[in-house]
């Protein structure tokens, strides 16, 4: 299987994975897809099967052709429950209640039902990784058999075969592992009370073949008809595997890896994973509390047993002590009003003491204190510390993921916006000549370039696509402003060259006066020491 951009290969240790097909540059697509499936998260609310929005069981209602699938209303012009699934669900005379008693039923009946309508499609879903063996008999292999397997099994939806090969459990797992976190519906806004249930996921067969690597090389996209779009983040070379990265980056390797292997049933061993200063950004390190000079980097010894050294002291710290320390400061964090700059500066100063400042933590505070910042008056001090906030996280940012980045994007767009705010003040007050200000807006501008070049990648109705089209837009405005600088400042150096003729005639002249005294003085001298002798 193979395109103009990738192929699929296979290796004992990947399984089947993209490559390149020939050598990509920055920003190329590589390929877009339509999402096979979408369907709720495990614990996510009942969506309706056209639309996908958020239904309340109370006032929902079944579609008229299949009596089935959960609908917002009867006149939903939703696209993502098909005829042909139709025709099936109304073939297997499933009652919608158990559709909405079971929503985790859902995204499994749905490929289940594949099996009828479209053999071909289904056989690639199954071709995917289960990791059935590694997930047989754990809660989440428990769990799927209760709330899918059995209710599947009362409604005479598998046959004797299907058990024996473990049919459902196969198909859990493949979704499990193989599908991608995706928004719910532009018109709909995400509650703060656990957000990550209220996202979609989505089956895409062909993304699915990306390798995971802690360094991607890849950039998703998924816009508002989840359409997902990847481009090469970075330059790609022929046969080089495509890789995303599955984890969230801005965690430390202990917590990716407990992520990986909960939720996608294997260990990385990339080379961030292996590297315990994480590519040199000291990201999960601490502070020695004992000679308070070295950090704590974690070390991995047989067995999965971890010890945490000082690398000057040498103090060995055990590594349930270590989470007790991560726990008590998680729950800081999620404790403090996200609206109290005092609060959040306070606690930065205090974990200080105990987490390098690059401390994934850390950078958590302050991200959230840049994005306080961006909401209070613009006085100096709070650009200042604005500015200085956004250039520590982007000397992390940028190693963590070079090329296309969407928070380093995000990160860049405010660090233009202080800098831009804190020239001009300064300048009002006449702290900054002209060309010191022409020197910041440039330095402003190129900034912002490179972060609405990276925002264009995005989804034009999301919230980073709209505030590409600001950046585009304030980028303009901040060309004419450095434009009028430059005349002024130019028109300045010309009346100054000129002016600047007569006051050096007039330097020299004063300096050939000063010359001819000295030498008036020398001479006086001489006549008054023959004086003195005579």
């Amino acid at each position: 299987m193979a395109n103009k951009t990738y192929k699929i290969v296979k290796n004992d240790l990947l399984g089947r994975y993209m490559v390149a097909n020939k050598n990509l540059k920055q920003g190329e697509l590589i390929f877009k897809e339509n999402p096979l499936f979408l369907g709720p998260q495990l614990n996510g609310p009942s969506r309706c099967f056209k639309c996908l929005k958020i239904i309340v069981l109370s006032r929902c209602c079944y579609c008229s052709g299949c009596d089935t699938a959960l609908m917002c209303t009867n006149n939903c012009e939703g696209k993502f429950h098909k005829q042909a699934e139709c025709d099936a669900l109304k073939v297997a005379r499933i009652k919608g209640q158990v559709i909405m008693e079971n929503s985790s039923l859902i995204f499994p009946l749905r490929c289940l039902l594949m099996r009828k309508y479209d053999p071909g499609t289904y056989y690639r879903i199954m071709s995917l990784e289960p990791h059935l063996e590694t997930r047989r008999d754990t809660p989440i292999w428990r769990r799927h058999r209760i709330s899918v397997e059995n209710v599947m099994k009362e409604m005479n939806l598998l046959s004797p075969a299907d058990l024996n090969q473990e049919i459902v459990q196969k198909l859990c797992g493949i979704l499990d592992v193989n599908t991608f976190e995706v928004r719910p519906p532009a018109s709909q806004s995400i509650s703060i009370i656990k957000p990550e249930t209220q996202c979609l996921r989505g089956l895409y067969l062909e993304a699915a073949m990306m390798a995971h690597d802690c360094l991607a090389n890849a950039h998703l996209s998924v816009d508002d008809h989840f359409v997902m779009g990847v481009y090469a983040s970075v330059d790609i070379e022929e046969n080089e595997p495509i890789y995303f990265n599955y984890a969230n980056t801005l965690q430390g390797t202990q917590e990716r890896q407990r992520h990986l292997i909960e939720g996608k049933y294997f260990r990385c061993r990339c080379k961030r994973c292996q590297d315990p200063t994480e590519l040199g950004t000291e990201i999960s390190t601490l502070v020695c509390h004992k000679c308070r000079k070295g950090v704590l980097r974690m070390k991995e010894l047989q067995d999965d047993f971890k010890i945490w050294q000082c690398n000057q002291c040498q103090m060995v710290f055990k590594d349930f002590l270590i989470n007790l320390a991560i726990e008590e400061a998680r729950s800081r964090i999620d404790d403090i009003s996200q609206g109290n700059l005092y609060d959040m500066e306070s606690l930065h100063n205090n974990l200080a003491l105990t987490f390098h400042p690059n401390h994934y933590l850390m950078l958590e505070l302050k991200q959230n204190m840049v994005a306080l910042y961006a909401k209070l008056p613009p006085t100096k001090n709070n650009l200042t510390k604005k500015i200085d906030l956004c250039g520590r996280l982007l000397s992390v940012f940028t190693k963590l993921e070079p090329g296309i980045s969407r928070i380093r994007a995000l990160t860049m767009y405010e660090l233009q916006s202080a800098i831009v705010d804190l020239s001009n003040k300064e300048y009002r007050n006449k702290e900054l000549s002209d060309i010191e200000l022409l020197t910041e807006l440039k330095r402003a501008e190129k900034i912002l370039k490179e972060s609405a070049k990276y925002l264009l990648y995005e989804p034009t109705k999301s919230p980073e696509g709209r505030m590409a089209l600001v950046a585009l837009r304030e980028l303009k405005y901040l060309r004419e402003s450095i434009e009028s600088i430059q005349k002024d400042v130019s028109l300045n150096l010309l009346n100054n060259n000129q002016n600047g003729i007569n006051h050096n005639e007039q330097i020299i002249e004063t300096v050939d006066e000063k010359e001819n005294v000295k030498k008036n003085g020398k001479k006086q001298k001489k006549k008054n020491k023959k004086l003195d002798k005579s």
